[in-house]
C-alpha cells in the first residue's frame, strides 16, 4: 500500500486547520461576541485536540488497518458504515461550504460579477483529477506549495502592520454569548476527521508524532493570529469585512512604487482553496468507497459530482442560504460528525474482538 508520511500528513491538517477560518469566520464571530470571538476558537481548537489524541490513539493501536475493519470487527457491518456514512455527509457539506467561501471572495473581488457555474466547471476537473491520482500525490502536491502558502500569508501579515492597528478589547461578551456563537459555527471546524477515513494510509510512528504536531500547532497559531490582527486593525468595522486574510491588506494594498499587493491574498486563496477542496472531496470518496464497497472511486467522484451540482444549485443556490444552513442545522449535525463519532471509535477501540475472543474459548475447551 502507497502511504504518506507524517510530514505530509501534518500539512494536510495545516490545510484542513485553516478551512472556512480565514476568511468569512472573523466577521460573523464578531457581530455576536466581538474580539472575545478569539477565545470561542482556542475552546474549540483545545477540544479538537482530544479528537486528535483518539486519532493517534486509535492509529497506533492499529497501524495497518483502515477504518471500516476497525469498526466491522468491533461493532459490526450495518453500525460501521453508519458511522461511516455520517463522515460522508460531513465531508460533501464541508466541500460545499469552502467552495462557497472561496467563491464569494473571488466574485467580490476578482470577477465582481456571478461566474458560478463557470466557477465549478473550472474546479472539478482540477479537483477531481487530484482525487483520481490519489492520496500520495496530492500530498506530494500539498508538500511543494507549503511553503509558498506560508510565505503568502507571513506576508499579509506583515503588510498590515504598516497601517495604523491597536490592541483588541477583550472580555466584552458574556462566556454563555461565547459559547452560543462558537456552538453556531461549529462545522467550520471538524479539522481531523480526514484522519480517521485514510488511517491505513498514513505511516506514522510513536517517534513522529512530535514533527507530525508542528504543523497543528502551525495551523491553530496561523488561524489564531489571523483573528488577533484583523480585530486589531478594525475595531469597529470588522463585521463589514468578510474576507479576514485578504482584507489585513485593505488601505495598503499599495506600497511606494510596487503597485497592488492584494494579489499576493488573492494568489495565497485561491491556492489553500484549492487544496482544501481536493482533500474534503477525497475524504467524501474515500468514505463513499467503504459504504458502497461494490463501486469504485471513479464512481464515487461521479456521484459526488452530481451530488454537488444538484445541492448547491437546486436545494441551496444561494450564498446567504449556504451560511444560514451551516448555522441553523449543521451545527447540530457536528455535535454528532465532529465529537460523538470520534468518541465512539475511541471507546469500540478497547473492546475485544468477540469472533476472537469465541475462538480462544473454543481451543481452551479442546485442551
Amino acid at each position: 500500500m502507497r502511504t504518506i508520511s507524517a510530514r505530509q500528513t501534518g500539512i494536510i491538517i495545516f490545510l484542513t486547520i485553516l478551512a472556512n477560518k480565514i476568511l468569512l469566520l472573523p466577521s460573523i464571530m464578531y457581530q455576536q461576541t466581538k474580539a472575545d470571538s478569539i477565545f470561542g476558537i482556542l475552546v474549540i481548537f483545545f477540544v479538537e485536540l482530544l479528537i486528535l489524541s483518539i486519532f493517534l490513539y486509535v492509529k497506533l493501536k492499529f497501524p495497518n488497518e483502515n477504518l471500516q475493519e476497525i469498526l466491522q470487527k468491533k461493532i459490526g457491518h450495518f453500525c460501521a458504515k453508519f458511522i461511516i456514512f455520517i463522515f460522508l455527509i460531513f465531508f460533501l457539506f464541508k466541500t460545499m461550504l469552502t467552495y462557497s467561501v472561496v467563491y464569494v471572495y473571488l466574485k467580490d473581488l476578482v470577477y465582481q460579477d456571478e461566474f458560478g457555474f463557470l466557477a465549478i466547471v473550472c474546479f472539478l476537473p482540477v479537483v477531481n483529477h487530484g482525487v483520481i491520482c490519489g492520496l500520495r500525490s496530492i500530498s506530494r502536491t500539498f508538500e511543494l506549495f507549503f511553503y509558498l502558502v506560508i510565505a503568502g500569508i507571513l506576508f499579509c501579515f506583515g503588510i498590515a502592520f504598516f497601517t495604523e492597528i491597536s490592541m483588541p478589547v477583550f472580555f466584552t461578551a458574556n462566556p454563555l454569548t461565547i459559547f452560543n456563537t462558537s456552538f453556531k459555527y461549529l462545522f467550520s471546524f471538524g479539522d481531523y476527521l480526514v484522519l480517521f477515513v485514510f488511517i491505513e494510509k498514513i505511516n506514522l510512528k510513536k517517534n513522529d508524532v512530535k514533527k507530525f504536531l508542528r504543523f497543528v500547532i502551525l495551523g491553530i497559531l496561523i488561524v489564531s493570529s489571523i483573528f488577533v490582527i484583523f480585530y486589531a486593525k478594525y475595531q469597529i468595522t470588522a463585521f463589514m469585512h468578510n474576507n479576514a486574510l485578504a482584507d489585513l491588506l485593505v488601505f495598503s494594498v499599495q506600497f511606494n512604487a510596487i503597485g497592488r499587493l492584494d494579489i499576493v491574498a488573492m494568489l495565497t486563496i485561491m491556492t489553500l482553496g484549492l487544496f482544501q477542496l481536493e482533500i474534503f472531496q477525497y475524504a467524501f470518496c474515500e468514505s463513499f468507497s467503504m459504504v458502497f464497497t461494490k463501486l469504485n472511486n471513479k464512481f464515487a467522484i461521479a456521484v459526488f459530482d452530481i451530488l454537488f451540482f444538484v445541492i448547491y444549485f437546486i436545494l441551496i443556490g444561494k450564498y446567504e442560504l449556504m451560511i444560514n444552513f451551516t448555522t441553523s442545522y449543521l451545527c447540530y449535525f457536528s455535535l454528532l460528525s465532529n465529537f460523538l463519532l470520534p468518541f465512539i471509535i475511541f471507546a469500540v477501540s478497547f473492546s475485544k474482538n468477540k469472533r476472537i475472543k469465541n475462538k480462544g474459548v473454543r481451543d481452551e475447551k479442546s485442551n
